[in-house]
């Protein structure tokens, strides 16, 4: 039995229709799955660089950076490019082989060029890339509460206006209207004491044999070059150099850096703290600059309490009574007792300064029991006195690292971060792999670009941006 088959004109126009709609379906798939995987390549891509930070940064300073040097001599982020280029072809290529036919791609994409066009750099904007991170590792490590006691201590600080008072000019002011006169009588301690002026490290520290004498090679740190230069600092959620991010900052600094009463047993300096707030390339000569800082402080706080101490100054005022009738000039009685009262200021800050330096805690502006030299006739023999090492019980009370945080928050904001990266980048040499490591050649946020080609002649390009930041927001 023999079938005769036939289609009409209408069905074959029909099919002629459907088959077009099937094949651009089908290429339209095609062009979408083939910019989809462009997109997921190129995000693959940026997260792998993202996750090549510089683990013993991370390690040491809470800090997430890709070095761009990748451990070699050259950093560029030409490295990043060939690094970048390698993760998307890695992405491109198939991960499973069909057997007897091998890898079938239906995208056939093939990268043709990556560029990295924008980096942000720890240096740019004066270290302040650098110092939002900082602040964001403090923050999740201790909180935002941390800082409410150095607040409230620098505000007390301030408040006191202990730096205003120039002891000098006053002592000297006394010294004029006393003219000519000896006073240098049996039983005044003025000269005495001030007579031991000069040297004041050496006045203070019982050994100076317990001092570091390591240098600094500041030659090649990032406040001594001229740094790479990226975009600055992306889209800031806060202000970074705020009253309150400028106390986090600080307590980051107090939490990864030494002092000298708090030696973390780094390679480069003993006293970094120190380096940062005075900039000298040998521990000696940082720990004597913020000695005599805080000493004319002290100085300046112990004499105008000793000023204002009536029972202090009864004291003061015997012995200048005594002095002023052997010269025959009761008219210096009272330039005579206040001159006592600043060599009592003087000694007294000799004396704290040491209990600062051993560790203990001093009152920033003091009571009635709160003086170590507690009467005129210990005077001379303050030399004698050794740190109190009984800890002061007034609850504002301040230690050489609170006093260090006050000198901080006081400091120049750009100087302050530059310094902090040149200790980083000292400590980070001394690592094996990071001998040439430099901030400046540390990204945290980039943009990039990446062009692809299909074998079906689709071009595609993808613009990608990404920073350790801009992922915690």
């Amino acid at each position: 039995m023999r079938l005769k088959g036939s289609i009409t004109v209408f069905l074959s126009l029909s099919l002629f229709a459907m088959l077009s709609l099937i094949l651009a379906s089908l290429e339209s798939a095609r062009f979408n799955m083939a910019r989809a995987k462009a997109a997921m390549a190129s995000d693959l891509g940026i997260d792998s660089i993202f996750a090549e930070f510089n683990r013993e940064l991370l390690s040491k300073y809470d800090l997430y950076f890709i070095d761009t040097s990748y451990g070699g001599n050259n950093p560029s982020t030409y490295n990043t490019e060939e690094h970048l280029r390698h993760y998307v072809k890695k992405n491109l290529t198939p991960p499973i082989n069909i057997p007897l036919i091998g890898p079938e791609d239906f995208a056939n994409l093939e990268l043709k060029d990556s560029k990295i066009d924008s980096v942000s750099y720890a240096t740019d904007d004066g270290g302040r890339v650098f110092k939002r991170q900082a602040i964001h590792a403090i923050k999740d490590h201790y909180g935002i509460s941390i800082i409410d006691d150095a607040i409230k201590k620098y505000k007390s600080y301030d408040e006191s206006k202990v730096e205003d008072y120039d002891v000098d000019s006053y002592r000297e002011e006394l010294y004029e209207e006393i003219g000519s006169a000896d006073i240098d009588q049996e039983g005044c301690p003025v000269n005495e004491v001030f007579d031991k002026r000069a040297g004041i490290l050496e006045l203070i520290l019982e050994s100076e044999s317990s001092v570091s004498n390591k240098e600094l090679d500041l030659r090649n740190t990032a406040s001594h070059r001229s740094n790479a230069a990226g975009v600055g600092l992306i889209k800031p959620e806060s202000d970074v150099d705020s009253i309150t991010n400028e106390a986090l900052f600080n307590e980051y600094l107090c939490w990864k850096l030494s002092c000298y009463t708090k030696n973390r047993s780094h390679n480069s300096s003993d006293y970094e703290l120190e380096y940062i707030l005075n900039g000298e390339n040998t521990d000696i000569a940082n720990l004597r600059e913020m000695v005599k800082k805080i000493f004319l402080l002290r100085e300046a706080a112990d004499t105008i309490a000793a000023l204002r101490n009536e029972s202090m100054r009864e004291q003061a005022k015997v012995v200048g009574v005594a002095v002023s009738v052997l010269l025959l000039m009761p008219e210096l009685e009272e330039p005579i007792t206040n001159l006592i009262l600043c060599a009592w200021g003087f000694a007294e800050a000799v004396v704290d300064v040491k209990t600062l330096l051993a560790g203990g805690k001093i009152p920033l502006i003091k009571g009635e029991t709160d003086w170590r030299i507690a009467t005129v006739v210990e005077l001379p023999f303050f030399l004698t006195f050794g740190p109190d090492r009984s800890g002061a019980s007034e609850n504002l009370a301040l230690s050489y690292l609170d006093y260090l945080k006050i000198f901080l928050l006081l400091q120049t904001q750009d100087e302050k971060c530059m310094r902090a990266m040149d200790i980083i980048e000292l400590n980070m040499r001394t690592l094996e792999g990071n001998e040439s490591f430099r901030m400046d050649a540390c990204a945290e946020y980039l943009q990039a670009e990446m062009n692809f080609e299909s074998r079906a002649g689709y071009e595609f390009e993808i613009r990608r941006e990404y920073g350790y930041e801009r992922v915690a927001e």
